[in-house]
């Protein structure tokens, strides 16, 4: 009875390590990918709302502060100005880093792959 019982756990074990290793590439380029996808979505719709980049273009011909005069509107404008030139580089940097890892994502799988097959046809030279 308990070899029995050994040998089926051992058959459940085993067939479920084969379905894994057939699974991994329907999940990866499947569900993985959209979850990685729908990640980097809400990675640049946060930064976005974080750095305010929008939030910077509507406003920058307001003065800040209530500086309604001809040097609070210059100094608030030159301010606003710089502001939203760095926050639109820091954006567009998170957003080339985002479509770097995804198509990262995509290539993984096949640069594993070559490298293990390059590195069997070394070893049976």
């Amino acid at each position: 009875m308990t070899q029995n019982i050994l040998v089926q756990a051992i058959k459940s074990i085993f067939l479920d390590f084969i379905w894994e290793i057939l699974y991994f590439p329907l999940w990866w380029y499947g569900p993985g990918l959209k979850r990685v996808a729908l990640y980097t979505v809400n990675s640049i719709k946060n930064t976005e709302a974080s750095l305010g980049v929008s939030i910077m273009f509507k406003n920058i011909f307001k003065p800040m502060f209530g500086q309604y005069d001809s040097q609070g509107r210059i100094i608030s404008f030159l301010m606003r100005l710089l502001l939203t030139i760095v926050r639109t580089v820091m954006f567009a940097v998170l957003i080339v880093f985002n479509l770097v890892a995804i198509v990262f994502w995509v290539a993984l799988p096949g640069f594993v792959l070559w490298g293990i097959l390059f590195n069997f046809t070394s070893i049976w030279k």
